[in-house]
């Protein structure tokens, strides 16, 4: 629930947060050493060539780097229409097997889905056909001998060739009917459409997933039996998509059981209170056995101003804690509130918007408790979730 390492925000795009999670960074090196070492200098015909191949190796960083913009641009299409059919977009986040665009709720229809699922492929093959033109060209214009024998071009020209072959098998993969793959959704879409369920037809996209996974892992354990131990990658896929499957299905359900429970019924009261002015090795010492929730911060004339708890210590340095204020290591309250009658649903979706553990609980305008992660996975694992 919280991970050691978060993803790393690297820019926005149309206000969009872009992310990479350190394992993209495990991909990009594998792929830029494969691209440097064997598939460039195979296209260019530089195997025998002596010495380090500097040219070769910033080809493939660049290369790399082109397939991750795609990767964004798939992922940024789903983010966009998804925006445009009114449901809210988190941020899209690199992995090591891509990519993937994080919505703030589920799609209120079936048509909503289809769109959202469809346009990513549709993206990567416009992509895929654009750089297959640009080899074409270039191709073209080497076979009537009007480009130099290792020229700029012939350098596109293997970059393109490599991003034509790249953006295809994205699409081509994305759109295998394994739920939460694209393909998957497209198909939970139909059946969603068909049975006017739309738990009834996560479920049978979850079925899907797991029924590619299988295929996935059968046939990475075929080329292994070979010899070939690439396939350890397509088990690695499987496990992943089976996991994924399982987890999309489960977010459906916990999802559903906190829209039937208000935050008043979960959220923690009352709350400790400390003053903001508090240095925090005077808050460890004084609240040590017993802030193992956060406290409401307080400021001089009795206002809560912030939330403060383990977690905002541990991101402070230990030989820092004398010299910190509590009113500069607190959560601010701001865009982090939501009154007691409300779903819980409603809690979890501001957390997730602000990237936050906890929110404040406010009734006529006075703090009245607060709820987090912790709350809400303690319901749902009562539920059975």
């Amino acid at each position: 629930m919280f991970p050691f390492f978060r993803p790393l925000q690297i820019l926005k795009l149309f206000g969009i947060p872009i992310r990479i999670d350190p394992s993209w960074m495990l991909i990009f090196f594998l792929l830029t050493y494969q691209l440097a070492t064997v598939i460039f200098p195979f296209e260019l015909g530089l195997r025998f060539r002596r010495g380090v191949q500097f040219d070769v190796i910033a080809l493939a960083v660049i290369a790399s780097f082109l397939l991750f913009a795609s990767v964004v641009a798939h992922e940024l299409a789903h983010a966009l229409m998804a925006r445009w059919r009114g449901v809210s977009v988190l941020g899209i986040t690199l992995f090591i097997f891509g990519g993937v665009a994080q919505i703030g709720d589920e799609p209120d229809s079936a048509a909503t889905e289809f769109l959202i699922a469809i346009v990513g492929p549709l993206i990567s093959f416009v992509l895929a056909i654009l750089a297959a033109g640009i080899w074409i060209w270039l191709q073209a214009l080497e076979a009537m001998n009007a480009l130099p024998r290792l020229s700029i071009f012939l350098y596109i020209s293997v970059v393109a060739f490599y991003l034509a072959q790249a953006n295809l098998l994205l699409a081509l993969f994305n759109l295998l009917p394994g739920f939460p793959l694209d393909g998957g959704r497209v198909l939970r879409a139909i059946v969603w459409a068909i049975l006017k369920n739309q738990r009834r037809a996560t479920f049978w996209g979850m079925v899907s997933g797991r029924g590619v996974a299988v295929l996935l892992a059968s046939v990475g354990i075929f080329f292994i039996a070979r010899g070939d131990f690439e396939g350890g990658w397509l088990l690695l896929m499987a496990w992943f998509l089976w996991r994924a499957a399982g987890d999309a299905y489960h977010s459906l359900v916990a999802r559903e059981l906190l829209k039937n429970i208000t935050v008043g019924e979960i959220m923690r009261s009352p709350l400790q209170r400390v003053s903001e002015t508090l240095s925090l090795r005077e808050l460890a010492e004084s609240f040590a056995s017993s802030l193992c929730s956060p406290a409401l911060a307080m400021d001089w004339n009795g206002s809560a101003v912030g939330l403060i708890g383990v977690e905002q210590l541990k991101k402070i340095e230990r030989a820092k804690w004398e010299t910190t204020r509590v009113r500069q290591a607190m959560l601010p309250l701001a865009d982090m509130m939501v009154a007691p009658n409300e779903a819980a649903l409603r809690a979890l979706r501001v957390m997730s918007e602000q990237d936050r553990d906890d929110v404040v609980v406010i009734q006529d305008g006075h703090v009245v408790g607060s709820v987090g992660r912790a709350e809400l996975a303690r319901y749902l694992q009562s539920k059975g979730e």
